[in-house]
């Protein structure tokens, strides 16, 4: 891996041009140095809660199915798979030619492994409703049974039966996520939880690990045993952990990174007109929450309260004139497009401005605040430049429209997630949350999510959420989704702002990159 050199200092809207620096190359092929974002929460598939961390596990694991270049669910380590009739029993057949980063196979036992790992309380599970839907999985984790009685089986080295609590008619997706990939059970005897560092860590997908420098990088070599290794172009790949985008932009243009991670909103009109040909935006299928943390008070049993924020965001306003990257209002918790869902809106969603505006106060007043007794609240959000643009707007609209004052806070990325999943922000916080499995928008706001999510707790909701579960066709699981999710939003129990895009540059040189809903883009399928 090269070190960075920098010829000179750009500013970010000077009119220069885009300076073609050498790519990294190894073993004859190219190494392409790419922006990953904020620092990941740790390397660990079972402990991470955050999405970032997801670009590097899709290069270093593949599970039993795993995404194409345009985020497509196609075949991984399972080369086919059937279900039985009632939709609780899958059996995946596994390829013959899979292989840890050691050249050892990949067998069904090493699947078994890692879902019983993850499911054992002491891994403490990151994203626990990911594997829920496995037989026992909950029990497991909250009520102390077995990880023997885990619904997942080895029948033979090549086929692994999965026992499910209820149809899930989109496992093929879970799948496809971290969560559920294998892990080589021998490093794990041999490292215990250092099992991710690099030296260590053996890994079944496309890369391996090189380096691992906190605030830096992670360096990825590719993996020799990947089974379909002579397709991957690339002979590795840098990702760069930067968690300012103007510092990313300037590296961009001078040749340090082949693609970024976002683009600052302040810069891009002018990357519009200046970078045309890498100005990549797309939509992308997440929410951009404000969370209140249900756990306190003023929160606490005062739905009225979060809706009347809710009321009071222009959202139009927002992605028109705010962000300007292609993003999307966003009423409902789940976006649009995942699974052929469609989310119902709000009743107030399309109400002209002053009859929401009435409405907003009105609720305001009945969770007991205005102007006799004003509010005053903090809102959390990580260290991002859009995160910044979003909350000062958002701020000047509860004020303007409510009177409410509003304390600005950021931290970085970690220390947010962190603060989240304990609960310790008072007021509200702010995440984006975006993955490609449909259900995981409103599991958050199940009462058995205690880990990720406000603490929101409606036994009715929950009593919807189990009638979702229990949908043995698509059809039939997206009416009882929207259910749910309508009487979530009478709560509001989490303020969804917009549908972010994914905004990059990405160089023209690097060929194979395909924008997708999922804004995942494994090195495996470019090329330089």
């Amino acid at each position: 891996m090269r070190g960075i050199t920098r010829r000179g200092v750009l500013a970010a809207g000077a009119a220069l041009p885009l300076l073609p620096l050498p790519t990294t190359m190894a073993q004859g092929k190219p190494v392409p140095d790419i922006g990953l974002g904020p620092e990941v929460d740790t390397l660990d598939p079972h402990r991470s809660t955050t999405i970032v961390a997801g670009q590097l596990f899709i290069e270093l694991w593949e599970g039993l199915t795993t995404f194409a270049a345009d985020g497509a669910i196609v075949p991984g380590v399972a080369e086919r798979w059937e279900t039985s009739a009632d939709g609780l029993t899958w059996t995946f057949h596994l390829r013959s030619d899979a292989k840890w980063s050691d050249g050892s196979a990949v067998t069904a036992a090493d699947f078994v492994f890692a879902w019983r790992r993850a499911v054992t309380p002491t891994t403490l599970l990151g994203l626990p409703e990911w594997v829920a839907p496995i037989k026992n999985a909950l029990p497991i984790l909250q009520q102390g049974k077995a990880p023997e009685s885990l619904g997942v089986e080895a029948l033979d080295d090549r086929t692994l039966k999965v026992i499910l609590e209820h149809p899930k008619p989109d496992l093929t997706v879970y799948t496809a996520y971290w969560v559920l990939s294998p892990l080589h059970r021998p490093s794990i005897a041999r490292h215990g939880d250092a099992f991710v560092q690099p030296g260590k860590l053996v890994s079944n997908g496309p890369f391996q690990l090189a380096a691992a420098v906190p605030q830096s990088h992670y360096a990825l070599t590719a993996n020799p045993h990947f089974h379909d290794a002579k397709s991957v172009a690339v002979a590795g790949a840098n990702y760069h952990v930067t968690e300012d985008l103007q510092t990313e932009l300037k590296r961009f243009r001078a040749g340090e990174l082949l693609a970024t991670k976002e683009v600052p909103p302040t810069q891009l009109d002018w990357a519009r007109a200046n970078l045309a040909d890498s100005l990549r935006l797309a939509y992308r299928a997440s929410t951009f929450f404000l969370i209140p943390n249900l756990t306190k008070a003023p929160w606490k049993d005062n739905p009225d309260l979060a809706v009347a924020l809710s009321m009071a965001i222009d959202r139009k306003v927002i992605v028109e004139k705010i962000t300007k990257g292609g993003e999307l209002p966003a009423f409902a918790m789940t976006p649009e497009g995942l699974a052929g869902y469609t989310p119902p809106k709000p009743d107030w969603a399309d109400l002209p401005a002053a009859e929401r505006i009435a409405k907003a106060k009105a609720l305001f007043a009945n969770a007991g605040y205005g102007p006799d007794k004003p509010l005053s609240l903090e809102l959390l959000y990580n260290t991002n430049e859009l995160n910044r643009q979003v909350a000062v707007a958002v701020a000047a609209m509860w004020q303007q429209t409510l009177g409410v004052k509003t304390i600005l806070s950021n931290q970085e990325f970690k220390i947010v997630v962190s603060r989240m999943k304990e609960h310790t922000y008072p007021d509200i916080v702010r995440i984006t949350w975006a993955v490609g499995l449909v259900t995981e928008y409103l599991n958050l706001l199940r009462s058995r999510a205690n880990t990720v999510g406000p603490g929101y707790i409606n036994p009715t909701f929950d009593k919807a959420m189990d009638e979702v579960d229990q949908a043995l066709t698509l059809e039939t699981f997206q009416e009882k989704l929207a259910v749910a999710e309508k009487i979530a939003m009478a709560d509001m129990p989490m303020i969804p702002v917009m549908r972010q895009s994914s905004r990059r540059l990405v160089s023209p040189k690097l060929k194979g990159w395909v924008d997708n809903p999922l804004d995942l883009h494994s090195a495996r399928y470019l090329s330089v």
